[in-house]
């Protein structure tokens, strides 16, 4: 049994409460939000842009991809109707295309936190935004999931990978931070490094934002290893603004710390007493 020889993960497009999302994070409120918040998370559709974002993504991938998605082995994709939506586009006649709907890789649940607006949040959960801020990785949201949770979910998914789609190439739709949970995973990251993403546009998914990695060199064939140590960066519905254009960057996987190494890990955080 080994690892699949690459994983293309997929965030879904612009969705309806996307539309609502962004303009609570001005201060705005759009026209439609009542109507859009009125309808539970997981049955939340795509907007026009949305849309048109996946049949653009449809056509880089073509881009990128010689056969387009017949590259891929399997497909997996979350339960909610946006994800979906996106890849009934992603896949539009092509026919030997067969979805896996998977619910290990659904949306963040933000339980009853999520059911208010980002400004009632504060009001309302003054604790949970407090902590949720100072530690973004453990804390779990009122009657919803820690970023920790959904890590897990994603590695208990991880073993049906390597165990069902073992040496195949693998593309999965889902959503921002469960991709970027995997990426926690696949790249062996600590939770101080976690606090260090929000910094770093690589890991900024934005909708149709994709990541690949590959245990297969890809500039060399013949060298394929145990792990993933090769990742991509795509911007599918703007490619030619990709992170890192879009580039192959190696990175070290399986990574092992001394006692020394341990011991600087611990002084960042002096003793307060």
């Amino acid at each position: 049994m080994s690892r699949p020889y690459r994983l293309l993960m997929i965030r879904h497009g612009q969705s309806e409460s996307n539309i609502v999302q962004s303009a609570q994070k001005v201060n705005s409120q759009f026209e439609y939000e009542e109507l859009i918040n009125s309808r539970v998370d997981w049955k939340q559709r795509l907007s026009d842009k949305g849309r048109s974002q996946a049949e653009i993504a449809r056509a880089n991938l073509s881009r990128i991809y010689p056969n387009g998605l017949d590259y891929f082995n399997s497909f997996y994709v979350s339960p909610f109707i946006r994800a979906r939506e996106t890849a009934s586009i992603l896949s539009a006649h092509n026919f030997n295309i067969r979805w896996n709907i998977e619910d290990r890789l659904s949306e963040r649940i933000w339980g009853i936190y999520g059911t208010v607006s980002r400004q009632e949040q504060r009001s309302h959960f003054p604790l949970t935004s407090r902590l949720a801020n100072d530690d973004p990785w453990y804390i779990r949201y009122d009657g919803g999931e820690s970023l920790f949770d959904v890590y897990n979910r994603f590695k208990n998914f991880e073993g049906k990978l390597w165990r069902e789609n073992s040496s195949q190439n693998v593309l999965l739709v889902a959503h921002k931070q469960l991709i970027q949970a995997a990426c926690y995973e696949l790249e062996k990251m600590s939770p101080e490094e976690w606090d260090d993403i929000w910094n770093n546009e690589v890991y900024n998914f934005t909708n149709l934002g994709a990541v690949e990695y590959s245990r297969v060199n890809p500039h060399d064939g013949n060298d394929v290893r145990d792990r993933f140590a090769w990742r991509r960066v795509f911007n599918l519905a703007d490619i030619d603004n990709s992170p890192l254009d879009g580039e192959w960057i190696e990175f070290t996987a399986g990574k092992t710390f001394s006692s020394q190494d341990l011991q600087n890990q611990i002084d960042e955080y002096p003793p307060l007493i």
